[in-house]
């Protein structure tokens, strides 16, 4: 069975409209991409008392951007009552080229590094520190192309997704799992500190729908509209001049639309979204490029 996906909004549902609901993702504030690719105000900043740790960049190299595109959602509320137990349930999963996804990846490097250069970093080839030691020795073990499960460690949020991750450049991968590029702190801060520069590791999570759950005394549901987003983004920072290694992340949910949206195939509960390769590759860049904006302009106030 098909459906129209123009105007999309699935929901499995018995609740009144006067219930409140709640994001299963997480309530940051939701703001549009601009017609020029910006977003109104500042919604990056360092976490919470590591603006120190990001102070003393100048000149930087960006040897790792890693993308998690989300590749499926899933949600369940379950409402018991002393005779009984409802359980409403919503599954999608996004049907993507791979090779849209690298083609995306293959943008980023030069992106970041000119939104870099606008806030006045001196940039050096994210090639220059390959051959040190300390960069060889890090285990860069991670997979690319693969599905992998939503890592709560990770300080990405989600809809109990998979993701798959690809890298500007197909650089190698690391940093997905726990704490992200800070789980390296040792050889990447030695490595800024004897190099006298900075690096910089970034991190997006591009998301295809936003799901949405009620459990109510009598009533519960689960609900979910198509809309690219970005929810979660974060950008390591080494500097020389500081040992505890920082983390700029992105506070607000960043948003394109459902235009990418080609075609919606399976039946309630259950559903295929069809992605238009076009219009998928071009809102992930407006997303990702907005966001970076925001990490470039975050690190210069941290100076």
């Amino acid at each position: 069975m098909r459906f129209h996906p123009l105007g999309l909004f699935l929901i499995i549902s018995l609740a009144a409209l006067r219930l409140e609901a709640k994001p299963l993702i997480g309530g940051a504030k939701t703001i549009p991409v601009d017609a020029d690719g910006t977003v109104a105000g500042s919604v990056a900043s360092p976490m919470m008392a590591q603006g120190s740790y990001v102070k003393g960049a100048t000149k930087v190299a960006v040897p790792l951007i890693a993308v998690a595109f989300e590749t499926s959602a899933d949600a369940r509320i379950s409402n018991a009552s002393r005779t009984e137990t409802t359980t409403k349930s919503l599954s999608l999963r996004l049907v993507v080229d791979d090779a849209v996804l690298k083609a995306i990846c293959a943008e980023l490097q030069a992106m970041v590094e000119k939104d870099l250069v606008a806030q006045g970093f001196e940039i050096l080839p994210k090639e220059s520190i390959d051959t040190e030691s300390r960069w060889l020795g890090i285990a860069k073990d991670g997979k690319s192309g693969e599905d992998v499960k939503d890592n709560f460690m990770s300080g990405f949020m989600g809809n109990g997704s998979m993701n798959r991750w690809f890298t500007a450049g197909d650089r190698p991968l690391f940093g997905t799992g726990a704490t992200g590029a800070l789980s390296e702190t040792s050889a990447l801060i030695r490595t800024a500190r004897e190099r006298k520069i900075s690096l910089l590791l970034y991190r997006f999570k591009v998301q295809f729908t936003e799901l949405e759950g009620k459990n109510g005394l009598v009533f519960n549901y689960v609900k979910g509209k198509n809309v690219l987003h970005i929810l979660s983004a974060d950008l390591s920072v080494f500097t020389p001049e500081h040992t505890q290694g920082g983390m700029i992340k992105l506070n607000a949910n960043v948003t394109a639309g459902s235009d990418f949206v080609q075609d919606l195939q399976g039946s309630p509960g259950s559903y295929r979204v069809v992605a238009s390769p076009e219009q998928y590759k071009a809102d992930s860049l407006a997303l990702i490029h907005a966001v970076s904006r925001q990490l470039a302009q975050a690190l210069r106030k941290g100076q």
